[in-house]
């Protein structure tokens, strides 16, 4: 046809390594996004998403080097403040946890998101009962947005409710919500994996 493929392209590698990942293809995925990196060393986007490859990876150590040095780029670059909220989350590092998200939803302005993240957050770490305010406010006062069904499945993921986890996951499934694409290998649904809807769920959005 005439088309000619750039090797050193960063996001080609970007987002082919995404795909290697959601669909579990680990060690490839790692390849390609650390050559993204060395590509295009002062991308915000594809060094955050390195820090991603390894959160799903439970690599949280690395995951927190490369939020890092993402910051180390911008601070104000939100995005790396959900990983790093995410990866302290993994670590049982609860207050970092709880900082870091605070400060993705100041730059973010999203309130319901960090609201429904702050009540995953107090959920695994076994404070139930404030989790459970936190969705009681969002249910009063908040409407939920796109992938906020997916995180709701994961407050009840940590909670221990399977039936109202997997409910969730349906309403995030009809949403079409994006975020569904890493259900296959998020280190927040592993309490999950062992239920036949889970296969069920990964054979419907195509990574079964």
């Amino acid at each position: 046809l005439g088309i000619e493929l750039n090797p050193n392209y960063a996001t080609g590698h970007h987002w082919y390594s995404q795909w290697l990942l959601y669909t579990g293809n680990s060690t490839e995925a790692t390849s390609e996004i650390s050559l993204a990196v060395e590509l295009d060393p002062a991308s915000q986007g594809i060094l955050k998403d390195k820090g991603i490859t390894h959160y799903y990876l439970r690599q949280y150590d690395e995951a927190i080097e490369a939020g890092v040095k993402t910051m180390e780029l911008d601070p104000s670059f939100v995005a790396v403040h959900r990983l790093l909220s995410l990866t302290y989350l993994g670590k049982g590092m609860y207050e970092k946890a709880i900082d870091e998200n605070e400060m993705w939803g100041l730059l973010s302005g999203d309130e319901v998101k960090t609201k429904v993240a702050l009540a995953h957050i107090q959920a695994t770490a076994g404070k139930k009962e404030e989790a459970k305010k936190i969705l009681d406010d969002v249910a009063t006062n908040y409407t939920l947005g796109g992938n906020d069904h997916r995180t709701m499945a994961m407050v009840y993921t940590a909670l221990g409710k399977k039936d109202r986890a997997f409910y969730w996951l349906d309403k995030s499934y009809e949403k079409h919500e994006e975020s569904l694409c890493s259900l296959k290998i998020d280190p927040k649904f592993d309490s999950l994996r062992s239920d036949p809807r889970f296969d069920a769920m990964l054979n419907k959005i195509g990574l079964g």
